[in-house]
């Protein structure tokens, strides 16, 4: 009785996990470039694996957490700083403690013609080094398809001040979530020039949660998790009941 307990116990720990998970998943909705994260769930055989013969108690725990970097929707914004990485580049920035990557795309420009993204974290170009915009009225700022950063003069001229680095990440999948949407890499990661992907001004890149899957795994996630619940309830009564029939004799 007490291994089915314990395997009941553990069940209820993984939903409550993966409750967490999709509470963060939905406060994340309207963020620009939030990518979904997901978790995956295994059994735990006493004594065996699952490709055996199952014997003992099955016990239930998070198998790994994944990010999901399917493209959001865009949204046109008209705003000259707001950018959309069309293709799977995504933006390097800097952050407290080394390099980041993201996918937001709301820049913005401080008090020292430094590119930022919208939390202040210094937008990075090809060679790693921070990008320096002169003093202009950021509607004169424009950025091409692959990246690169102009100031616009009058009658139409251009002037270029940079160039956004724009990486694909070796494998994604190795990519470790930060905070703010952005991404470190893990061992076993590198960055790759990205020549493919294409940048859209004047949009943004929406989160890819889809409020009405996360809502429904919620509700799903909370009920496997109120019936574990109803069945530890159950065995410390049949513990309780244990007691008394002991005492009786």
């Amino acid at each position: 009785m007490v291994s089915g307990k314990y395997s009941a116990l553990s069940g209820a720990i993984t939903r409550e996990q993966a409750i967490a998970n999709i509470t963060n998943n939905l406060a994340n909705v309207s963020t620009s470039g939030y990518k979904k994260s997901n978790v995956s769930f295994e059994s735990v055989l006493k004594g065996e694996t699952q490709a055996k013969q199952a014997k003992g108690i099955n016990y239930n725990r998070i198998n790994q957490n994944f990010t999901d970097f399917s493209p959001g929707a865009i949204r046109q914004t008209e705003d000259p700083l707001d950018i959309t990485i069309h293709g799977e580049g995504f933006l390097k920035v800097q952050g407290p403690e080394g390099p980041l990557y993201t996918k937001r795309g709301d820049l913005a420009v401080n008090g020292e013609g430094l590119l930022t993204t919208s939390n202040g974290l210094p937008v990075l170009d090809d060679t790693g080094g921070e990008i320096i915009i002169p003093d202009t009225d950021s509607t004169q700022i424009a950025f091409s398809d692959s990246g690169a950063i102009y100031t616009l003069g009058e009658e139409g001229a251009k002037t270029e001040v940079g160039q956004l680095g724009i990486f694909q990440i070796s494998d994604p999948a190795k990519l470790k979530r930060e905070s703010d949407t952005t991404f470190s890499l893990a061992d076993g990661a590198t960055e790759l020039p990205d020549d493919n992907s294409r940048i859209l001004q004047g949009s943004l890149e929406l989160s890819n949660v889809n409020m009405a899957a996360e809502m429904a795994k919620m509700i799903d996630s909370y009920r496997t998790f109120e019936t574990y619940h109803k069945v530890l309830k159950s065995y410390s009564t049949i513990g309780e009941q244990q007691e008394e029939l002991g005492t009786l004799s």
